[in-house]
């Protein structure tokens, strides 16, 4: 079959991801001020990749002898391919529809894929479209001829494959296009993937379960390293940046991973988002000599009475600052993630939040407004307070719901307060030259 896998995205002046938050996307509108915009705009420019489980889909895909292309837009060949599959995200869910239903006036098969249609398939279908539950390249390894396939509102399957049973993401095919992330450096990137599954309490918010399940799933560490060796030898990749909900949270598996990587010698360098509380000092050590170049943590709020109203799993303060200045110290650049609006927020703590992001003074600090995404357990407890017209406000960086104390206009003034605080400051600035030199 000739198969377009259409990955639409609306028009913005700042960067959409559809492979962040558990793959729902979001859209990095840091604020309304000067560094905000600047930083929203040189993310665009250096920074994008399309999700992993499309990628992994066309591989599987191509690997059973159809043509795939990959496009953000449908362009003047559009009638000419026997199926198209799209890529669901909240964060471009209507933009996303629009192009369904200009498909279903020509009659063709759509099949849309993803964890967001997964959760939330009602406007697709409505749109024309047949959405897959579940992850979409185990569906497509399991059927190999598509044509035998009845398409109907919802298409339903269980499978046993395991991650290893995947084929490399098909980044030829799409790379040429698109740009890869230079993030912590001016090295080319892709994105890898060594678990899946999330088992921590912030399930009652976070996105990552609803697809790929609470219990982490691994690939083999030879599976892995092979995959690393082969982009270094292909497309002269080095440096991978991780996409794992959890990176290390099975630590004899990273012991492994990291044994493997040191023995091949492939001198290439890697970026993983784990929880502070995962990291010993024993695997820190092991990671950085495997080549871990930085780690992005959840911190989420200075305040402990804000994370525990909201089930945040985290550690104490003493012990986060101690983890980053341990880290900080083997040349391991740090990137924290915080959140504002939290529905026990108000405008004291997050300034405390603030205050303590300058305490920490990381390479990298992210800040965004909580958001109770659809298909979540606490979206059901905000579903009456919900004030967003449409899902792509659900970018993660507005307030989509009627806060307490804090209006949406507020919210983005704080936004734009904590990107400019914290990006703003001599200190920060020492702290991001002196890491760029011994990078």
């Amino acid at each position: 079959m000739k198969i377009l896998i259409l990955d639409p995205e609306r028009k913005v002046p700042y960067r959409i991801s559809k492979d962040t938050s558990g793959g729902y996307g979001t859209g990095n509108d840091f604020g309304d001020t000067f560094i905000p915009k600047f930083l929203k705009k040189t993310l665009r420019l250096v920074h994008d990749w399309p999700p992993l489980f499309a990628i992994y889909s066309m591989s599987v895909l191509k690997n059973y002898g159809h043509k795939v292309n990959y496009s953000k837009t449908l362009d003047n060949h559009f009638e000419e391919y026997d199926l198209y599959i799209v890529v669901s995200s909240i964060v471009c869910c209507e933009t996303e529809c629009e192009n369904i239903k200009k498909l279903k006036k020509l009659n063709k098969k759509i099949l849309v894929i993803g964890p967001f249609a997964t959760s939330n398939p009602k406007k697709y279908i409505e749109a024309g479209g047949s959405v897959i539950l579940g992850e979409p390249e185990f569906f497509f390894l399991k059927y190999k001829n598509l044509n035998e396939i009845e398409f109907s509102e919802t298409v339903i399957f269980n499978h046993e494959f395991k991650l290893d049973d995947l084929p490399y993401p098909d980044w030829k095919g799409v790379i040429k296009k698109n740009k890869t992330s230079l993030l912590f450096g001016m090295e080319k990137s892709l994105p890898i993937l060594a678990t899946r599954g999330c088992p921590y309490s912030c399930f009652k918010y976070c996105v990552y379960p609803l697809q790929q399940g609470r219990k982490p799933r691994h690939r083999s560490a030879r599976n892995i390293v092979d995959e690393i060796e082969y982009w270094k030898n292909k497309l002269n990749i080095r440096m991978f940046i991780f996409r794992d909900p959890v990176f290390s949270i099975n630590k004899k598996h990273t012991i492994e991973f990291c044994n493997e990587l040191i023995s091949r010698k492939l001198n290439i360098r890697f970026v993983i988002e784990t929880h502070l509380r995962i990291l010993d000092s024993e695997l820190i050590k092991k990671l950085k000599n495997a080549g871990l170049k930085a780690v992005k943590v959840g911190v989420e709020s200075g305040v402990e009475e804000v994370l525990k109203s909201a089930s945040r799993f985290t550690v104490k303060k003493d012990e986060q600052l101690s983890k980053i200045r341990e880290l900080e110290k083997n040349n391991i650049l740090i990137s924290a993630m915080f959140i504002i609006g939290f529905p026990t927020d108000n405008e004291d703590s997050i300034m405390k939040t603030i205050e303590y992001a300058k305490k920490l003074n990381t390479t990298f600090s992210q800040f965004s407004v909580w958001t109770p995404y659809p298909g979540t357990p606490v979206y059901k407890e905000f579903e009456n307070k919900i004030t967003a017209k449409n899902f792509e406000q659900f970018d993660q960086y507005h307030l989509v719901f009627s806060h307490d104390v804090l209006s949406p206009e507020k919210i983005r003034n704080m936004l734009s307060k904590t990107y400019t605080m914290y990006y703003g400051r001599i200190n920060w600035l020492f702290k991001f030259v002196k890491n760029s030199l011994v990078a």
